[in-house]
């Protein structure tokens, strides 16, 4: 199987518009109770060494992911469609890869345009069956205008534009490697040591507004949390099945948690892991289990980042091999990345 977008769209095809009924005694009111409920949850720059259950000779820092596995579908010859952000991410929500849907390079903080307007994604098809949609988390397919998640298929948008490293912090001591404030001296040169980006300060936003600029890194895991589970409760105030798709932060540069240890990088899988979770708990509250969870990484870690970055586990490349090193994150190719899917 190769390519996440397909894989997805043919989940549609089937459990959307041909019968698929799961028995639901707990409300036989339900409209539409033979479409299941979807949430996909896309990890960024996660490694595929990173899931315990892919390594189990290693302790796991991913106990939540792991049950997943052994209780749900796992994909194991899987392919990112991409080795970048956007790319992997049109071709996830298109269906088509970045060839064809003419996303093959990463959008930036100034991009005016973003994922061609004549693509269809799967919110929109999910919409046109009956389904309200939400989107929580990176979007980085465009932000302005018709580009904007409101307008390509997803009735609700909470997070950011793009990715976590693209805009200035309040916070910079949360940050792991660290960045400066937006306003400070040796800005630039903290630019070109670690890769800080200070024109334009992170925006988090709710559907088009802005509500917090400069954004707080370190409160993202728990308002993520948060909007989930207000999402998934109206959707079941509504009885209208309900696509959620969950772009997380985790685990891309800058690492934002609120433990202080050697480890950051363990630090910060275990907050992704723990989120999922309840994230799960949110989903399955109750005897309403006609929901589909599938998590996936978007293109496998950035080797680049050395500690700050996950690990590949045995699927070495030609940039690893250049420097010398095995068993280390995969970087600049689209490789193997983690699915797991359950209901």
């Amino acid at each position: 199987m190769v390519g996440s977008g397909p894989i997805l769209l043919g989940l549609v095809l089937l459990f959307g518009f041909l019968p698929f009924w799961i028995p639901n005694k707990t409300n036989p009111k339900r409209v539409d109770k033979e479409k299941p409920n979807f949430i996909v949850i896309l990890a960024d720059d996660m490694g595929w060494g990173d899931l315990g259950v892919n390594q189990p000779a290693l302790a796991s820092h991913t106990p939540n992911l792991d049950a997943m596995a052994t209780d749900g579908v796992r994909f194991v010859d899987f392919h990112s469609a991409a080795s970048t952000c956007s790319p992997s991410r049109a071709s996830l929500l298109t269906g088509r890869l970045g060839i064809r849907n003419g996303v093959t390079h990463n959008f930036a903080v100034g991009s005016v345009g973003g994922l061609p307007l004549n693509e269809t994604t799967l919110a929109e098809v999910l919409k046109r069956a009956g389904y309200i949609t939400a989107v929580i988390g990176k979007w980085h397919l465009g932000h302005h205008d018709g580009h904007h998640p409101n307008a390509r298929g997803f009735d609700y948008y909470y997070g950011i534009p793009y990715s976590n490293d693209m805009g200035c912090t309040d916070h910079p001591g949360c940050d792991i490697p660290p960045c400066l404030p937006c306003q400070g001296p040796n800005t630039t040169q903290q630019r070109e040591q670690g890769g800080c980006y200070d024109k334009v300060a992170l925006p988090l936003m709710e559907n088009r507004a802005i509500v917090e600029q400069p954004l707080d890194l370190g409160t993202l895991t728990a308002r993520f949390e948060l909007k989930a589970e207000e999402f998934i409760k109206e959707a079941r105030v509504r009885e209208q099945p309900f696509f959620l798709y969950v772009a997380l932060a985790h685990m891309h540069v800058p690492l934002s948690t609120h433990v202080s240890s050697q480890a950051p990088y363990t630090d910060g899988l275990r907050e992704m892991d723990d989120l999922i979770g309840r994230i799960k708990d949110k989903a399955y509250n109750g005897a309403d289990r006609n929901t589909l969870i599938w998590f996936t990484g978007d293109n496998g870690p950035w080797a680049e980042k050395c500690q700050f970055a996950g690990s590949s586990g045995p699927f070495v490349g030609s940039w690893q091999v250049a420097q010398g090193t095995h068993f280390v994150p995969l970087a600049h190719f689209p490789g193997y990345t983690i699915n797991i899917c359950t209901h």
